[in-house]
């Protein structure tokens, strides 16, 4: 195909993206290849790949991305001709819950193990729906210092396989808790968390997309690029919910369940590096593959996919994250083996959840529990992060001796030398405690980045390497791409006097231009701090703010070509801070821990449970104020409000406003206020 002929039909292929109407037949196709690498000028079409090989690609489209295709010189046969009742007919056909079905199924596992797990709706779907989620573990009510492991599945509505394997498998540790040693090892020394359904939307609808025709598993904004509809980075309420779970919840591992293939995806999706990890992300990708039947394969070696959860969870969190596939049956035998194949795949991996490296990090004068970001010098391997509220951290690492760095903004950062990691072992750091320090303040985490085109064998650079002080080792942002960082929620940056932050350029040998911009959400408005060139100084007065938690990083899109295109950011230095002082540490106030509302959706009671702590700086007693809201924001139920101690709690709600009054069914919100502090659940009443 010549460059002219490629120009005029990528033309072609941007006017018509985003026209396909959603009830236009969907039909699955083959596209021969040479060989496996044309499977990437694909990408200029913006097709929904499924699968692919040495010599084929199989992809979703419309009669008019086919014409597209055939007339840009491809091979291009129709496998399927009506998609959508193809899927609709293996799921009359097949044994496989519904939506409903999956609620009841859920509640009569807590029903009858509600000392082990605890259900939890994380979250709604863009039609209201609930995401639920259920907390197994041998203290379901309690936080305690234990790898998290999560499970999900159906993020693709259509793909139900993913529902059925994550029930097997929690129908498992529930059922044999008490009879087989390996179930309650696991249970009592880790948290699980399952999530059978990311997409109720697409479930209930059997449609790989939700309800906003958006593909979930290319909305993510880690080098999210736009693909399967997506209108911007992290886009949809339903990825939005996956990723406060995982900031909250502190994941060590994760497993995500799709269905066009047979294999165990491992990172990246976006990019043919492999990260730092990859020996050990390898070796458990072959463990899993091995015992489920399946093939062990690099996401971008397959096909490349920008904007996935796995890439998201591993490239924001440190996660170890992998997307297994697996074929969809109609039959229930066929279901049930692959189901027990991955079960028995699920128990050896996550056993190896807590092998490694753990450990807490404490404020050295207060003892007080840190936020912190944990990187791994040498040899290298990816950061990961504390608990937000419990400074614990798990890592799962290889055998071999490590150099650690601890960084808390408004602390000074701690080496820890010579860890020595031996093969099936986890080793405990005894509690790390930093000194406060009010010259440390540095961009603390990645939270979405643009994917934009470079050097893709060459530019092997992540956007983890524009965090903490400037060292030299930079991120390329690509022409027009852009990150966006974290300063983290106790230490904004604040307008003071002169300038308030400076941009550091990585060293590539040419001053590169970009645009900066702040705001206190991660997903805007953005306000605009100025453009420069290379390294320089912003003033926060600029974007007429008076502080700002987030910083966003774009490239001016000039022509800077080489194996670094993009502007090179290597870090962030903040000059004026809130919440730290010099010689104090950062105060941390009460919080309220896993608020959390069950059963929900009721209909006759529900139990509203909280965890409240403190710290050495504030008062034994908090006050304290629940309250219930209905949908307008209208107060409709006061049920606690006085001074409290730290502790566990559970209030009863049985649906009754202020008068006694039973209240319509529908949408409500508890609110729990400290006065430091407030936190919100979704309630949904069944009448």
């Amino acid at each position: 195909m010549s460059l002219l002929h490629r120009s005029v039909v990528f033309s072609l292929v941007l006017l018509s993206i985003g026209l396909a109407g959603r009830n236009e037949t969907i039909r699955l196709v083959e596209v021969k290849l040479q060989d496996h690498d044309i499977v990437y000028t694909l990408n200029d079409y913006r097709l929904t790949i499924v699968d692919a090989g040495e010599n084929f690609a199989r992809a979703l489209a419309n009669d008019r991305e086919i014409d597209i295709l055939r007339g840009a010189g491809y091979d291009v046969a129709v496998i399927i001709e009506d998609y959508q009742a193809y899927k609709d007919d293996i799921f009359q056909r097949g044994f496989y819950h519904t939506y409903d079905q999956l609620y009841t199924v859920l509640d009569s596992f807590v029903t009858d193990h509600s000392d082990i797990c605890l259900l939890d709706t994380i979250g709604f779907s863009v039609q209201g729906r609930a995401i639920w989620a259920i907390r197994v573990t041998d203290n379901p009510q309690i936080e305690e210092n234990e790898p998290e492991i999560r499970l999900a599945g159906n993020i693709h509505g259509d793909e139900h396989i993913g529902t059925e394997i994550t029930l097997y498998f929690l129908r498992h540790l529930l059922e044999y808790y008490t009879t087989l040693p390996e179930v309650q090892a696991l249970v009592d020394n880790s948290e699980i968390w399952i999530v059978p359904t990311i997409n109720p939307d697409g479930k209930v609808a059997n449609t790989r997309r939700n309800a906003n025709y958006v593909d979930l598993n290319r909305d993510y904004g880690y080098f999210w690029d736009g693909w399967g509809g997506s209108p911007g980075p992290s886009s949809q309420v339903e990825s939005q919910v996956m990723m406060q779970h995982l900031e909250a919840n502190n994941i060590s591992l994760e497993y995500n369940y799709h269905s066009s293939a047979q294999y165990v995806n491992y990172p990246w999706d976006y990019h043919p590096a492999d990260p730092a990890d990859s020996l050990h992300i390898i070796d458990l990708s072959e463990t899993y593959a091995t015992l489920a039947n399946l093939v062990a394969i690099n996401g971008y070696d397959w096909y490349q996919t920008p904007g996935s959860l796995q890439d998201y969870t591993i490239g924001t969190n440190g996660t170890l994250a992998w997307t297994i596939e697996t074929f969809e049956p109609s039959s229930s035998s066929a279901i049930d083996q692959i189901c027990f194949a991955n079960r028995e795949a699920l128990m050896e991996v996550c056993e190896q959840a807590a092998l490694g490296i753990t450990g807490i990090v404490k404020d050295s004068l207060t003892d007080s529990l840190l936020y912190a970001r944990i990187e791994f010098t040498d040899p290298e391997r990816i950061d990961i992060y504390t608990d937000p509220l419990f400074g614990d951290f798990h890592k799962m690492i290889e055998a071999g001796t490590y150099e650690l760095r601890v960084s808390v903004n408004g602390y000074a950062s701690k080496a820890i030398s010579d860890v020595n990691v031996t093969p099936q072992s986890t080793v405990s750091i005894d509690d790390i405690l930093l000194v406060p320090d009010s010259t440390y303040h540095h961009a603390f985490k990645v939270v979405i980045n643009r994917y934009a085109d470079h050097d893709e064998q060459g530019n092997k650079t992540q956007p983890r390497h524009a965090l903490g002080p400037a060292d030299s080792i930079w991120f390329s942002l690509g022409q027009s791409g852009y990150v966006v960082l974290d300063m983290g929620s106790n230490s904004l940056i604040t307008d003071g006097p002169g300038d308030d932050f400076t941009v550091f350029e990585g060293d590539d040998g040419i001053d590169e231009g970009y645009q900066v911009y702040a705001s206190n959400d991660w997903g805007g408005s953005w306000l605009s701090c100025g453009t420069d060139n290379g390294t320089a100084n912003f003033d926060l007065a600029t974007a007429g703010m008076t502080e700002a938690r987030y910083l966003r990083i774009v490239d001016d899109g000039g022509a800077s070509g080489g194996q670094y295109g993009g502007f090179d950011l290597d870090a962030i230095h903040v000059s004026h801070a809130t919440g730290i002082t010099s010689g104090h540490p950062v105060k941390i106030t009460p919080s309220v821990i896993k608020l959390s509302v069950l059963p929900n959706p009721f209909r006759q009671r529900t139990d509203i449970r909280y965890q409240l702590t403190t710290d050495m700086a504030v008062s034994e007693f908090i006050a304290v104020d629940m309250s219930v809201y209905d949908a307008a924001g209208c107060l409709v139920r006061n049920l606690v409000n006085g001074l409290t101690e730290p502790g566990h709690y559970t209030v009863t709600w049985n649906g009754q406003d202020n008068t006694g009054r039973e209240l319509p069914a529908g949408v409500y919100f508890a609110r729990l206020s400290t006065g430091f502090h407030e936190q919100y659940e979704k309630i949904v009443i069944l009448r």
